[in-house]
């Protein structure tokens, strides 16, 4: 597996996995209400591209070159993004591509991360030392849903004192 920063030629591939991870995980946890309110379609893959500017943006590759998770980082440590194709779960891609985004925070001095996450994610966030913060119950197009307020304090490496 290779991570590597998003490319804008990678946006149809992760519309297409966003919209397959929502629907067969999130199967798990969500009604198909739920995941039909979450996502209808796949999303416009120029929504992508936009997504792009000014966060980090990363893609995970399987050996053949296939996409098989992303995830981005906002400026101010949120996590807006962490999904992995649905045959590639539990193999430890998410993971990988939440470790370079967390690499990233640091490089970034970023002093904390925080994240919406689903019910399938939450378990990868509490390994990876992120705590619940309160459970967010909305609405999406008209129907109830919820996902987890989590966060995550980054310790800085400290320059040694002569």
């Amino acid at each position: 597996m290779r991570i590597r920063p998003f490319r804008p030629a990678d946006a149809p591939a992760l519309a297409a996995l966003f919209h397959a991870a929502v629907h067969r995980a999130g199967s798990r946890y969500y009604t198909p209400e739920q995941l039909h309110a979450w996502s209808p379609a796949p999303p416009p893959p120029d929504r992508y591209i936009e997504q792009g500017h000014g966060r980090t943006f990363l893609v995970a590759q399987d050996a053949a070159g296939r996409v098989i998770g992303y995830g981005d980082l906002e400026r101010d440590g949120h996590i807006d993004h962490l999904y992995c194709h649905p045959d590639v779960i539990g193999t430890g891609v998410g993971g990988a591509i939440l470790d370079a985004l967390e690499q990233a925070a640091r490089r970034d001095a970023i002093a904390s991360l925080y994240v919406e996450a689903s019910e399938n994610a939450r378990p990868l966030f509490e390994r990876r030392g992120f705590t619940l913060d309160a459970r967010n119950d909305f609405e999406r197009r008209g129907v109830a849903i919820h996902n987890y307020r989590m966060s995550k304090r980054l310790v800085q490496a400290r320059t040694p004192v002569p």
